[in-house]
């Protein structure tokens, strides 16, 4: 069985596990809450921005919070 290429971040270039597309069962992320809204690549294509690293889905996750509570 061939090992699965790193996942790179669209937002920062991070390299980083992506457990789906490793054949995990769960993902890491899957015990995070989704965001509202799929961030853009900072070229603005959206399509490439279906997984973030755990640093950039943390900051977008935070500004959400943040958000909601002002």
């Amino acid at each position: 069985m061939s090992a699965v290429p790193a996942t790179v971040c669209p937002q920062c270039g991070a390299q980083f596990r992506c457990g789906m597309a490793n054949g995990d069962k769960e993902c890491w992320c899957a015990s995070l809450p989704a965001l509202s809204q799929i961030p853009a690549k900072t070229d603005g294509d959206l399509a490439a921005a279906t997984c973030l690293c755990p640093a950039c889905l943390q900051l977008w996750l935070a500004a959400e919070a943040a958000a909601r509570a002002a």
